[in-house]
């Protein structure tokens, strides 16, 4: 979990200590408070009687932990909150006595909405490993906080996720970079490539893998490519040039030719393609990482790593990876005013912070826009939309979706207005820091001239309010924008 979500569950679990404390015993609810009233008269008629049972049983009939509770912490929680998951530091429920004892710190996240994270709405198409609680689950999960968390199992009874855990549990290898890079607190945003060797000797197909961010803080997300064997003197050669670790490549890593292989933001965890799917690497083929780093803070040299699993099996059916793109122009509110309200002063600002790469004019002429089309957006709400050609066949393995910061919404929709029309992907509260690439359960086939809708609206109101005004502009940096998805696929039989 980000480290801006745990301090805000930490005030929570801070409290549910102090409540547990106050507690002479966190399994038993405290007895009901009963109003005294001599002079209430007794009804006689049988519809109050009924209710009077039914309120007594009620009462006497607790939620019970094993039927209810159990089974919605082990979907939701326990394959972050077990084992060695990214949530254990800081809020540890392997046990029954463990998910009692954080009782008022689960019940406060789950009754806001914070907790368990699942972005993605129901206007989405259906997902394996869905996490979320509908509004039955979360009443349950509040009502048995209110009685008293009471445990109708032993309290060492494990938890045991009824979910894919986020993580690789075992992998063939873990790769590091040769060459680490520092960068210095209130530096722009650097995009460094990084070299990670695989040192593969014969064909093999990635069949998952998981980005490991080293220094959290100031990783602000990933691309990874694959390159090819063709290519590495040029990397070497680029990699040896600037003595710092890696090289700075904007936009893309500066080689030849280089195919995405994946993408990493807060919340993104392992990826595993389906059984008998895999991502196709010929010997001396290689990863070069873009790593995007944003220090606002300062952190020590970074070291994060890559995990792979591999498989030689030549029937595996390898992934293709699509990306698609619509534009992010977000002109000034009206009340805001600065010479960066101006685009092409902001545009020449952009050009200048990434070594004169910028996308957002090429991103506009792919869509059939102008910046003339966005120019009324001055209420502190801006929207995009593009129609693009799928440029591919074969069935989704998985979608991904991705903004920046100031995102409020994002959707993702297959032929669009047509009686065909699929919700392959709906965010409607945009959050940087749960990007998660989602499976769906039903086989979804995919055309060449298939159109594929990109929907983004942004909010100017979510900005720092410490940064000057500006026009924001697709383009790399934290503070900019982006729209932008991912469709891994893979072939017919």
């Amino acid at each position: 979990m980000p480290s801006q979500h745990w301090k805000a569950l930490g005030v929570l679990i801070s409290l549910s200590a102090l409540a547990i404390s106050c507690s002479s015993d966190s399994n038993q609810s405290s007895a009901p408070i009963v109003s005294d009233n001599s002079n209430q008269e007794i009804s006689t008629s049988s519809q109050s009687q009924t209710d009077a049972i039914s309120k007594t049983e009620d009462k006497e009939t607790p939620i019970s932990f094993a039927n209810e509770i159990l089974p919605i912490i082990q979907n939701a929680c326990a394959l972050c909150h077990t084992g060695r998951g990214p949530g254990v530091p800081h809020a540890k429920l392997d046990t029954a006595a463990e998910v009692s004892a954080y009782a008022f710190a689960i019940g406060a996240v789950v009754e806001t909405g914070f907790m368990p994270p699942w972005p993605a709405s129901d206007l989405s198409v259906p997902f394996l490993h869905d996490a979320s609680l509908d509004v039955s689950q979360r009443e349950s999960i509040v009502a048995w906080v209110q009685s008293g968390a009471p445990v109708d199992v032993e309290g060492t009874t494990q938890l045991i996720p009824t979910r894919d855990v986020p993580f690789l549990k075992t992998y063939d290898q873990e790769l590091i970079a040769d060459n680490f890079y520092d960068g210095e607190i209130g530096q722009p945003d650097e995009y460094r490539c990084f070299i990670y060797d695989p040192e593969l000797t014969e064909t093999k197909y990635l069949t998952a893998y998981e980005f490991i961010p080293d220094q959290t803080e100031v990783v602000h997300h990933l691309v990874g490519y694959k390159v090819s064997a063709e290519y590495r003197l040029a990397a070497e050669r680029k990699d040896a040039q600037e003595g710092q670790g890696g090289w700075s490549c904007f936009g893309s890593t500066g080689l030849a030719s280089d195919e995405i292989l994946t993408f990493w933001g807060p919340g993104t965890g392992a990826i595993q393609y389906q059984d008998g799917l895999g991502l196709k690497m010929d010997p001396g083929d290689f990863f070069v990482m873009q790593i995007h780093y944003h220090y606002d803070v300062e952190a020590p040299e970074d070291r994060s790593t890559f995990r792979a699993v591999w498989s030689t099996d030549k029937n595996t059916k390898p992934i293709q990876v699509q990306t698609y793109t619509a534009p992010a122009e977000i002109p000034c509110a009206e009340w805001e005013e600065g010479p960066l309200c101006d685009r092409d002063n902001a545009y020449l600002y952009a050009q200048a912070q990434y070594d004169g790469i910028v996308q957002a004019d090429g991103i506009l002429e792919e869509c059939g826009y102008t910046p003339d089309d966005f120019a009324q957006m001055t209420n502190g709400i801006a929207s995009s939309t593009c129609d693009q050609p799928a440029r591919f066949e074969g069935y989704i393995s998985s979608v991904l979706g991705h903004q920046h910061n100031i995102g409020a919404s994002f959707r993702m929709t297959l032929n669009p207005e047509t009686p065909d029309e699929l919700i392959l992907l709906d965010i409607p509260d945009w959050d940087f820091e749960w990007q998660f690439a989602y499976y769906p359960v039903e086989k979804i086939y995919i055309e060449r001239n298939d159109i594929i809708r990109l929907e983004c609206v942004w909010d100017r109101s979510l900005r720092p309010n410490n940064l000057e005004p500006s026009y924001i502009l697709w383009a790399d940096g934290s503070n900019d924008e982006m729209c932008f998805a991912v469709i891994m696929s893979y072939q017919k039989d």
